[in-house]
């Protein structure tokens, strides 16, 4: 896990590492500069022409260290400066005292807009320090930038993007954000995207002992850390292993809901999986998919009654597709009240639980509701459009009601009772399509009925649910739909190295 920290913490540590190394900071801007030209030899070919805008900071340092390394491998590399060297920082200076005179090294005022031309546009001008909406140069620099048709990647942070709170103004659009050892909380709020891009951590070698002074509770999730939280199966091990789980859902024209989750928690792993349905669900259910044994209640169009002998399941998932009628919400508190197992709560149960005081009241430490912003704003009855409040009161529910909260986005959050978030890393905008919600809360279930911990079915069916969405997506690009996602969940196994 990497641990998130704010813009002063993040200055602190760096301080502090440099002062135990005993290494100067230039040494680390170095050590940055690499990882940065690392990634990019990785993805850009050398003939593109590269345009780098720095700044006189520690970032615009980060900036001409960059030029200098990729020219030095054969990049055609352009400088272009705001500000006057002489009010730069000592770091800026030192690189910019070592820049090859082969570079072009342009003051930005100079550039001539109709001509200019170039590939690539790396934005290197402010860092994580801003506090305040752009201005002058700056703000006029990243009008121009942002008006280009080219590539544009930021170094650390877009300039214009606060570390910590959301932007107010403009800020660099950028394709690629490539920032150091962890990422900064606001280049994970999802009204970022467009400033953001796809997120890129580079290592920079400060070791994870070096954050324990350090005091926050949100994390960004790392491959690594999956890996450890997944059960091992064993060549003798059979269905029951795999677990017994209920989905509880669909109603007259949304049986599809529940339909996607029973396929997406097959092929997660479950061993046995049956769906509770209205009776017109029953032929349809049984002629789609034929591995999923079909129960229904007493109603034809609504769920209007809960499943018997609730205890035969190791897990139960409710509310894809099910409608928010009363003899449903009745329904809905059968089960909260008589099963005492894992649970997953989406969709329609969510909203019924929304307008139910007495139903949170049912809310215990074995569930995991899974709300969209939508539904979550539903169900704590305030605005949460802003990031930084959305980010409290998630915690303020998980505490109060004592369970494992994944509020669905960009970079799902995943809050826990103890009062750890975690921010997962995988998903894309291909993930934006009807369904895809119905296939998480199966994938969710499926690991839940498996036997893992409330916490780490959170965190694996999340992270598989977003890495699915990434491979359908790279397939099948803007036409993905939600089955798409469940055939590509086996390969995220394949992806991790996993059996």
């Amino acid at each position: 896990m990497l641990k998130i920290l704010s813009a002063r913490q993040i200055k602190s540590l760096e301080e502090s590492y440099l002062e135990e190394k005993g290494i100067l900071s230039l040494e680390l801007m170095e050590t940055a500069a690499e990882a940065f030209c690392q990634w990019y030899m990785q993805n850009f070919s050398r003939r593109q022409d590269i345009a780098i805008f720095c700044g006189t900071g520690n970032n615009g340092g980060d900036g001409i260290a960059i030029a200098r390394l990729l020219s030095r491998q054969g990049y055609p590399v352009c400088v272009y400066t705001l500000g006057d060297a002489k009010d730069g920082t000592a770091d800026y200076n030192s690189n910019l005292n070592i820049l090859p005179t082969n570079i072009v090294n342009k003051p930005f005022s100079n550039i001539d807009w109709e001509r200019f031309r170039c590939h690539v546009i790396i934005d290197a001008m402010l860092g994580i320090g801003l506090n305040k909406p752009l201005e002058g140069k700056y703000l006029d620099a990243v009008k121009k930038l942002n008006s280009q048709k080219t590539m544009r990647i930021a170094v650390d942070m877009p300039t214009g993007l606060p570390s910590d709170k959301l932007v107010d103004g403009e800020a660099f659009q950028a394709h690629y954000t490539v920032t150091f050892q962890t990422p900064k909380l606001s280049a994970l709020f999802p009204e970022h995207a467009a400033y953001v891009g796809d997120l890129v951590v580079k290592d920079i070698g400060i070791d994870g002992k070096y954050f324990n002074g350090y005091e926050s509770s949100r994390y960004f999730v790392e491959e690594k850390d999956i890996l450890e939280r997944h059960k091992i199966f064993h060549k003798a091990s059979h269905k029951g292993d795999f677990g017994k789980v209920l989905l509880v859902g669909g109603s007259k024209g949304k049986l599809g809901a529940i339909m996607l989750s029973a396929k997406a928690a097959l092929r997660t792993g479950s061993g046995l999986i049956s769906t509770f349905v209205p009776g017109f669900g029953l032929p349809i259910m049984q002629s789609s998919i034929h591995e999923v044994m079909v129960e229904t209640c007493t109603g034809n169009d609504i769920l209007d009654s809960a499943p018997e002998n609730l205890d035969r399941f190791d897990t139960i998932a409710i509310g894809p597709g099910m409608g928010t009628d009363e003899k449903t919400a009745e329904a809905l508190k059968n089960i909260l009240e008589s099963y005492k197992g894992k649970m997953v709560i989406d969709a329609d149960a969510l909203n019924i639980i929304a307008k139910r005081k007495d139903l949170k009241e049912l809310i215990t430490s074995q569930m995991i509701l899974t709300p969209h912003l939508k539904e979550f704003e539903r169900m704590v009855g305030d605005d949460v459009k802003y990031p930084e409040g959305r980010i409290e009161k998630a915690l303020e529910f998980s505490q109060t009601y004592g369970c494992v909260l994944i509020l669905k986005g960009l970079h799902s959050l995943i809050t826990t009772p103890a009062g750890i978030q975690y921010f997962n890393p995988t998903g894309s905008q291909f993930l934006a399509t009807g369904g895809t919600g119905d296939v998480l809360t199966g994938v969710v279930a499926s690991y839940l009925g498996q036997g893992y911990s409330v916490e780490n079915a959170a965190l694996c069916g999340v992270y598989h649910h977003g890495l699915a969405g990434q491979l359908a997506g790279e397939d099948q690009r803007r036409g993905t739909i939600a089955s798409d996602v469940i055939e590509k969940i086996p390969e995220t196994y394949k992806n991790l190295g996993l059996s």
